[in-house]
């Protein structure tokens, strides 16, 4: 069994992690607008979040390894299709919203580094940053699978262990602090009901990444390597995720108007010099996972079709064409500094795929499933 198989579903999981973890969710920036401004209700609302994320990765990724179907394109066109009439319209969404995520999100990831590589060296410039950031990108990204597979698993490890020294330490030294914020009363804005939508909206915002996630799931070979992708995933991103919005919270409401609250919460007890340099090193990982997993689905859209079409065996050119194209248009929109509109972007995202893209995925699985009973237990006919 060679390392791939082996650990393949953890592989899986990792791309999942670093995908979702991008420059909003290093800075903290995203937990403070999706969870902590909610107050206490933070605790637990994350896992809400990512327990739907998983329950969708799990059905789309089923419905990969049994149909062998890994471009998101193929994969929505034959997944939808119990929905009839309606499966090219469902099949369009998860195209549109996806090349919407994937110039948008990666945009902000080349802004996002580019600026912090600007201030941190002075004699590198933003533009020659962000081409830099563009440059390694491309490279991670047209070699394969497999290389974006351990690329993030290395990613992972890494942003862990960042995470880890920033938010525990922190916990650590203001642990009182966050006992006090627990037993307040929940913030007035929008109460339980608007905490409990907006921890819905942002599992529709990372499920319309579903081409990154079904790209790399040719690593899984059965069914049980879909439950522990699945079941990794779910313990690696909600862990971080609990971790570092508890971080977050301990500073609530402070943290509030903090345009990168990881930067605060470094300075108020999160690793102190440490920390510093670990906030520049783990969104700089955040900014080449995120463009790495998002550039590599959508390349890999391209050249299943191309290969289709075509009848070659090699996608290698294309992988190499896609991918660029790709990078080039991701940092154009950084080069015009859309970040407001971006940032307006993800809430537009997070609306449209929770009706759009979680509930027909889950839908169709359900039909499928109840399908497949129905045939299990039809009585045989009785013999002539």
């Amino acid at each position: 069994m060679s390392d791939e198989t082996k650990w393949g579903a953890w592989a899986v999981a990792f791309v999942w992690f670093t995908t979702h973890f991008g420059g909003g969710f290093a800075s903290g920036r995203q937990l403070v607008d999706f969870y902590v401004q909610y107050g206490w209700y933070a605790v637990f609302t994350p896992f809400i979040s990512v327990g739907i994320i998983t329950l969708v990765l799990y059905c789309a990724w089923s419905f990969s390894v049994r149909e062998k179907l890994y471009d998101y394109r193929s994969w929505s066109v034959a997944y939808f299709k119990p929905l009839g009439m309606l499966e090219p319209f469902f099949s369009a969404v998860i195209e549109v919203m996806y090349l919407i995520i994937l110039l948008l999100a990666t945009g902000v990831a080349f802004a996002t580094g580019g600026t912090l590589l600007a201030q941190q060296f002075s004699a590198l410039s933003y533009n020659a940053a962000t081409v830099g950031l563009a440059a390694l990108i491309f490279a991670l990204t047209i070699w394969g699978a497999e290389t974006v597979r351990k690329a993030a698993t290395v990613m992972a490890i890494l942003i862990i262990s960042g995470m880890l020294v920033i938010y525990v330490s922190n916990l650590a030294v203001n642990f009182p602090t966050l006992l006090a914020v627990v037993k307040s009363l929940p913030s007035s804005n929008g109460g339980f009901w608007a905490a409990m939508w907006q921890s819905v909206k942002y599992a529709g915002l990372q499920c319309s990444l579903i081409g990154a996630y079904t790209a790399v799931a040719d690593a899984l070979q059965t069914q049980s390597d879909v439950r522990k992708a699945a079941f990794s995933g779910f313990i690696v991103n909600a862990g971080v995720m609990a971790l570092a919005t508890t971080g977050v919270l301990t500073h609530y409401p402070a943290i509030l108007d903090e345009e990168t609250p990881i930067t605060y919460i470094t300075q108020h007890g999160g690793g102190g010099n440490m920390g510093v340099a670990l906030v520049s090193m783990i969104i700089l990982l955040a900014v080449v996972s995120t463009g790495v997993g998002l550039i590599y689905g959508g390349a890999r859209r391209i050249s299943a079709r191309w290969m289709k079409h075509t009848g070659a065996l090699n996608s290698r050119k294309m992988d190499i064409i896609s991918s660029a194209v790709y990078v080039t248009a991701s940092w154009c929109v950084a080069s015009f500094g859309l970040i407001l509109l971006i940032s307006k972007g993800y809430t537009w995202i997070g609306y449209v795929s929770t009706p759009l893209v979680v509930v027909p995925i889950v839908l169709v699985a359900a039909l499928r499933g109840r399908y497949a009973h129905a045939v299990t237990t039809k009585p045989a006919k009785a013999s002539e």
